[in-house]
C-alpha cells in the first residue's frame, strides 16, 4: 500500500506540484527583481509577506482537484488501488508542505536583505494569510469544478480586505487576513477558517462518487 502511495505522489509531482511550485518561484523572483527590499522597516516587510507573497497559497491549493481534467491523467489515477479521495489528500499534503517551505524561504530571504523582523511571528502570520486564501480557492474549485472560479473567489476576498477602510477593520477583526498590518491577534481564527474550508471540501456528502479501480 505504501508503495502505491509513493507512486501516486511521484506522478503528481510532475502533473500538479511542479507547475504550481514553479508559479510560486516565479512570483518570488518577480517580487525580488522589481522591488528594493533591502533594509526596509517591519511594515514594508509585512506588506510583502501578507499582501503579495500570500498569493502563493492560491497558486498551490487551487489546482488540487484539477489534473484529472487533462488527457490521460484520469486513467492514470484511477488505475491505482486507491480511492480518488486519497489521491486528492496526497496532493493537498504536498501543496501544504510546499507552502510551508516557500513561506519560510521567503521570510528568510527578507531577513538576509537586512530587514529586522521576528522570523517566527512573520512566518505564522504570513502562512495563515496564504493558507486562508488558498483554502478559499481550493473550496471554490472543488464545488464549482472550475479553477477559474476558485481564483475569482480568493482574489475577490483579497481585494475587498485589501481596500477595507481602517475604521471597518475592527468590525471584522476575527476575519481580517492582513494580521501583521492590522495589529490584530486573530491569527488562530484565520487558521481555523482555512482548515474548516478544507474539511468541508473533503466531506463525504459533497464528494463525487468515483469508483475505485483495483489491480
Amino acid at each position: 500500500m505504501f508503495k502505491i502511495y509513493g507512486e501516486v505522489f511521484i506522478k503528481n509531482l510532475k502533473i500538479f506540484l511542479f507547475p504550481a511550485s514553479f508559479a510560486v518561484i516565479l512570483l518570488m523572483v518577480i517580487f525580488f527583481a522589481i522591488s528594493d527590499l533591502r533594509n526596509r522597516g517591519g511594515e514594508i516587510a509585512a506588506i510583502f509577506c501578507q499582501q503579495f507573497f500570500s498569493w502563493a497559497g492560491i497558486f498551490l491549493l487551487s489546482p488540487v482537484f484539477m489534473p484529472e481534467k487533462r488527457d490521460n491523467i484520469e486513467e492514470t489515477v484511477l488505475s491505482k488501488a486507491l480511492p480518488i479521495k486519497i489521491v486528492y489528500i496526497i496532493r493537498l499534503a504536498g501543496a501544504l508542505f510546499a507552502l510551508i517551505i516557500f513561506t519560510a524561504v521567503f521570510i528568510f530571504l527578507l531577513s538576509l536583505l537586512g530587514n529586522e523582523l521576528e522570523f517566527g511571528r512573520y512566518f505564522v502570520h504570513t502562512l495563515a494569510t496564504a493558507l486562508f486564501l488558498g483554502s478559499l480557492a481550493f473550496a471554490g474549485t472543488r464545488f464549482s469544478g472550475n479553477v477559474g472560479v476558485g481564483y475569482l473567489i480568493a482574489f475577490g476576498v483579497y481585494i475587498m480586505q485589501m481596500f477595507l477602510p481602517s475604521m471597518q477593520i475592527n468590525k471584522i477583526e476575527n476575519f481580517y487576513i492582513f494580521t501583521l498590518l492590522g495589529e490584530v491577534n486573530n491569527v488562530i481564527y484565520i487558521y481555523m477558517c482555512a482548515f474548516i474550508l478544507i474539511l468541508i471540501s473533503f466531506s463525504k456528502s459533497t464528494f463525487p462518487k468515483i469508483p475505485t479501480v483495483t489491480k
